[in-house]
C-alpha cells in the first residue's frame, strides 16, 4: 500500500492554486536565484509530502487498529505485491524518469501540441499494456500466489488470490495518474497534483472504516481501487488549466515519443527487479509466523516517511531543472545542483536516522498501538536495522535523477539490479538467524551499495562533482549525530525513570518531544562548532520561504 506522490500544503499556499506553484527556474536564471528558488520549491513540496504522510500515518493507524497484526492483514499486504509489481514495471518511476525530460524539452521550445501527442502516445500504450497484464495475472493468480506465500495456510492463500484480483484494477488508474503528475512536474507546477495522494489515502481509510466491519480486508482492497481512480481524477483540472489535449493516438513515428519509450525500458527493468525482490522478501516474511508480514510493512512504512518528506521531494523539484540545464550543456550548474542536493540530504537524513533509532519503540507504540506489545517490539527492532540505510534511500532518489536528466536510464538501472541481487542473497542468508531484522539489514546494505555505485559512476562522468566535500559533510553529520544520540539516550533513560514502566501515549509523545529537542540542540550546536555550511543555508532558505508566504 503506497502513499503515492504525496504533496500537500494548506491554503493559501501554492498547492491551493496550481498557478501559484513554485516553478523551476529556467536556464536563464542566475545560479544563486536558481538554487534558492529550487530550495524554496523543495520546502513547499516537502510540506506537501509531509501533509500526505501525516494522512498516511492516520491511514496506517486506522488499518492496523482495525485489523491488528492478523493473518487477514498479512494476506492483504501479500496481495498488494502483484498489482504493485505491474505498476512499477509499466509506470511509476519509469514513467517520470522518461517522460519528464522529453516533455520538459518540448514545452521549453513551445512545442505544446507535439508534447501532448507524445504524452497521449505513452498513456495509450501504457494503458493497453496494463490491461493485458492485469487480465493475465488475474487468471494466473491461483497458481502464482501460493508460490509467493509459502507460509500461508489454504484459507489465507485463497483470500490473497481474491484480494489480488480486486486490486489489479488499481495500477491502471494509478499509471494514468502518474502520467498526469509527470506532465505537471515537467511544466514546473509541482503542487498542482497535491490532492492526488490525499484522495488515495482517504479512500483507503474509508474502505477500512466503512467497509471493514462488513467486508473485512476486502473493504480495504476496494478502498485501494477507489483511491487509485480518485488519484487520477483529481489531477485532471490541473491538466486542463495547463492546456493539455488528449489524443487517441499511438504516434510511434514521432522520434520524441520513441525516445520516451526507449528511456522507460531500462528504468522499468530496474524497478521490476526491485519489486521482484520485494516479492521475495515478503515470501520470506510469510514463513516467520502470523503478523510478521504486517510488522515488516509497518517498519518499512516508517522508514519511508523521512524519505518521502525530504528525499523524494528534493528529487521531484530538482529533476526538471537538471533536465533543462543538461539539455543546454551547462555542466557547472548541473554539478552545483547535484552537489547541493547530496550534501543537504546527508546533513538532514543522517541525524533523522539517529533520532528515530533512539525513539523507535516510542514511535511504533504511539503510531501502531493495535499491533500489540509483541509485534510492537518486532516492528521496532526491524525499524532499527532499516534505519541503517535511511540516508542511502534518500540519496538514490536524487542520484538516479541526475542520470535520468542526462537521458541515461541504463546506469542507475544497472546499479539497481546489482543492489537487488545483493539484497535477495543477503535476505535469504540472514532471515534464518535474524528474522525480520535480517531482511531489514539486507535492504539497508543493498541501498548503500546502490548509492555508492551511483556516486562513483557520476563522479567519473563529472570530475568536478566535489566528492571530497560530500564525504566531509557526511562524516561531520555522522560525528554530530553520534554525540547527539549519546546525549539523547541519556535524556531518554532519565525521562523513563519519571514516567514509569507502562507510560500512556501522551507520556510517550512528551518524552519523544523532549528527547528530540535535546538531540536537535546538540546537533545544531555541533554543526555550528564544525562550521557545516548546510545549516546556515537551510536557515536562509526557511527565512526566504516565510517571507514569500508573508508577502502572498
Amino acid at each position: 500500500m503506497t502513499n503515492g506522490p504525496a504533496r500537500r500544503v494548506d491554503p493559501p499556499s501554492a498547492a491551493a492554486d496550481p498557478g501559484l506553484a513554485p516553478e523551476a527556474p529556467g536556464p536563464s536564471a542566475p545560479p544563486t536565484t536558481r538554487g534558492r528558488t529550487l530550495a524554496v520549491a523543495g520546502l513547499v513540496v516537502s510540506g506537501a509530502f509531509l501533509g500526505s504522510r501525516v494522512l498516511g500515518w492516520v491511514r496506517n493507524l486506522v488499518v492496523l487498529n482495525t485489523f491488528g497484526a492478523s493473518a487477514e492483514l498479512d494476506a492483504f499486504f501479500a496481495a498488494f505485491r502483484l498489482p504493485d509489481l505491474i505498476f512499477q514495471l509499466v509506470a511509476a518511476g519509469a514513467l517520470g524518469s522518461a517522460l519528464i525530460p522529453v516533455v520538459a524539452g518540448l514545452l521549453a521550445t513551445d512545442s505544446h501540441q507535439r508534447a501532448w501527442r507524445v504524452v497521449s502516445t505513452v498513456a495509450n500504450l501504457m494503458l493497453l499494456a496494463l490491461a493485458v497484464l492485469a487480465v493475465a495475472l488475474s487468471l494466473a493468480a491461483p497458481a502464482i500466489v501460493p508460490a509467493i506465500t509459502p507460509g500461508f495456510d489454504a484459507i489465507h492463500t485463497a483470500q490473497t488470490v481474491e484480494l489480488t484480483r480486486i486490486m489489479l484494477l488499481g495500477p491502471v488508474f494509478l499509471a494514468l495518474g502518474a502520467v498526469a503528475t509527470s506532465v505537471l512536474n515537467a511544466s514546473g507546477r509541482f503542487a498542482a497534483a497535491a490532492m492526488a495522494p490525499i484522495v488515495y489515502n482517504l479512500a483507503i481509510i474509508g474502505g477500512a472504516v466503512l467497509l471493514g466491519p462488513s467486508l473485512g480486508v476486502q473493504g480495504l482492497a476496494i478502498g485501494v481501487v477507489v483511491g487509485s481512480l480518485g488519484h487520477l481524477l483529481v489531477q485532471l483540472p490541473g491538466l486542463r488549466r495547463l492546456g493539455f489535449r488528449y489524443e487517441p493516438v499511438a504516434a510511434l513515428h514521432d522520434d520524441q515519443a520513441r525516445q520516451a519509450l526507449r528511456l522507460m525500458a531500462p528504468r522499468a527493468l530496474g524497478l521490476g527487479a526491485g519489486q521482484i525482490t520485494f516479492v521475495v522478501v515478503t515470501s520470506l516474511a510469510t514463513m516467520l509466523g502470523t503478523g510478521a508480514v504486517t510488522a515488516f510493512y509497518a517498519a518499512f512504512t516508517l522508514l519511508q516517511v523521512p524519505v518521502g518528506v525530504i528525499g523524494v521531494p528534493l528529487g521531484v523539484v530538482v529533476f526538471p531543472s537538471l533536465a533543462r540545464v543538461a539539455a543546454v550543456g551547462r555542466e557547472a550548474e548541473f554539478v552545483g545542483l547535484v552537489t547541493r542536493g547530496i550534501r543537504l540530504l546527508l546533513y538532514v537524513m543522517v541525524p533523522i536516522a539517529g533520532l528515530l533509532a533512539i525513539l523507535r519503540r516510542q514511535v511504533v507504540t504511539v503510531l501502531f498501538p493495535g499491533l500489540g506489545s509483541v509485534y510492537i517490539e518486532l516492528t521496532a527492532n526491524a525499524l532499527l536495522y532499516f534505519l541503517g540505510g535511511l540516508a542511502a534511500h534518500a540519496l538514490i532518489a536524487v542520484l538516479a535523477r541526475a542520470f535520468y536528466a542526462r537521458q541515461d536510464t541504463r546506469t542507475p538501472v544497472a546499479a539497481a539490479i546489482l543492489a537487488v541481487a545483493v539484497n535477495t542473497v543477503l535476505a535469504a542468508l540472514l532471515v534464518g538467524p535474524l528474522g525480520l531484522a535480517g531482511i531489514a539489514t539486507a535492504i539497508a546494505v543493498a541501498a548503500w551499495l546502490e548509492a555508492v555505485v551511483l556516486v562513483v559512476l557520476l563522479t567519473r562522468r563529472l570530475p568536478s562533482l566535489g566528492l571530497g566535500d560530500i564525504v566531509r559533510v557526511g562524516l561531520e553529520a555522522a560525528l554530530a549525530t553520534v554525540v547527539a544520540s549519546a546525549l539523547g539516550l541519556v535524556a531518554l533513560y532519565a525521562i523513563d525513570g519519571l514516567i514509569g514502566p507502562h507510560p500512556g501515549p501522551i507520556a510517550l509523545v512528551v518524552q519523544s518531544f523532549l528527547v528530540a529537542i535535546a538531540f536537535g540542540a546538540v546537533y545544531v550546536g555541533l554543526s555550528l562548532a564544525l562550521r557545516i555550511p548546510e545549516l546556515p543555508s537551510m536557515i536562509s532558505v526557511m527565512t526566504d520561504l516565510l517571507r514569500r508566504r508573508g508577502r502572498s
